[in-house]
């Protein structure tokens, strides 16, 4: 999603421009130019820009406003396009901290980190010498806690490459720095299957719309939701331990601190459908540290079971 906004932001730019080499091209410059500024001030620039985005990005705002109707229908009108907005605020920042992110050492990044919650279940799984699956949903930073979670443990990640060669080449470079890279397809998943059991770590995406053969209809925020079955199923075909993690952007705006949330008892149930749901109260709660924080321009309800009608019309 954060490539969508990335993209979005320079289609200005680039729209007279057929070849998508090219277009990469343009990306790749605009990112590495925001990239060359310190994070927070990378930040800043977003926040100031999302206002934009806020009154003129009309779909992202249906979307916003759409979801958070739907998960907390106790709100006023008022006060979920008061979270909405922000939250479109929250997204472009991260947006511009995610090419910071892409052209600056990890090493540099992590010193914004001020402080870790709850890393006792970090370390108690590594003293078990299990694999170890973070459920880690669009929230906060993504981007530093993939560098965090890369410094405390052997870490193995999917990734799927991006359209432009040009764009795929950086990401891929600053990604791969601390961890290994596999394919976003079946020999992804033997390769995740093949290295948890000795011990090493992956994150994965429990907020993305699978495909409906790949998920379960399970309550999220109490809609019924498709949610991915991967998750439930290779943390316990291998006996790994499943931890929910975030990177959350501190009161100050500039700095970080990551935390670890448990899974209920629940992820572990042989039945897919319970663990599921467990993944996904897992998710709640991250999201509910602070709401604002998350992306909620993603249409995560976009299917619907059994011929019901769409939400975002």
């Amino acid at each position: 999603m954060t490539l969508r906004i990335l993209v979005g932001l320079i289609t200005t730019v680039s729209k007279q421009v057929e070849d998508q080499d090219i277009k990469g091209s343009v990306l790749v410059f605009f990112v590495k130019l925001i990239g060359w500024l310190p994070l927070p001030v990378a930040g800043s620039l977003g926040h100031i820009l999302g206002h934009l985005v806020w009154m003129f990005a009309a779909t992202p705002k249906k979307v916003t406003l759409k979801n958070l109707e739907l998960c907390y229908p106790d709100l006023s009108e008022h006060e979920r396009r008061k979270l909405g907005k922000a939250s479109m605020l929250e997204t472009i920042r991260t947006a511009f901290e995610v090419a910071t992110a892409w052209n600056q050492p990890p090493e540099k990044l992590l010193k914004l980190i001020t402080h870790a919650c709850g890393e006792e279940l970090l370390n108690e799984a590594l003293e078990q010498k299990k694999g170890i699956v973070f459920i880690v949903p669009h929230f906060g930073n993504w981007e530093l806690a993939n560098y965090y979670m890369a410094s405390k443990c052997r870490l193995l990640a999917m990734y799927k490459p991006a359209e432009s060669a040009a764009l795929d080449k950086m990401i891929y470079k600053a990604r791969s720095q601390n961890t290994q890279m596999v394919a976003a397809d079946r020999r992804g998943v033997v390769a995740l299957y093949r290295a948890l059991p000795s011990g090493m770590a992956t994150g994965v995406l429990p907020d993305q719309e699978p495909t409906v053969k790949s998920g379960v209809w399970v309550p999220f925020f109490g809609v019924t939701a498709l949610t991915p079955r991967l998750v439930s199923k290779i943390t316990n075909d291998t006996n790994s331990i499943a931890i929910g993690f975030g990177c959350q952007r501190n009161p100050d705006g500039k700095s970080f601190h990551v935390f670890y949330e448990p899974v209920d008892a629940d992820f572990y149930s042989d039945d897919i459908m319970v663990s599921a749901a467990a993944m996904n109260r897992c998710v709640e709660r991250i999201i509910n540290r602070d709401p604002k924080q998350y992306q909620w321009e993603y249409k995560r309800f976009k299917r619907r079971p059994n011929r019901e009608p769409g939400f975002y019309k």
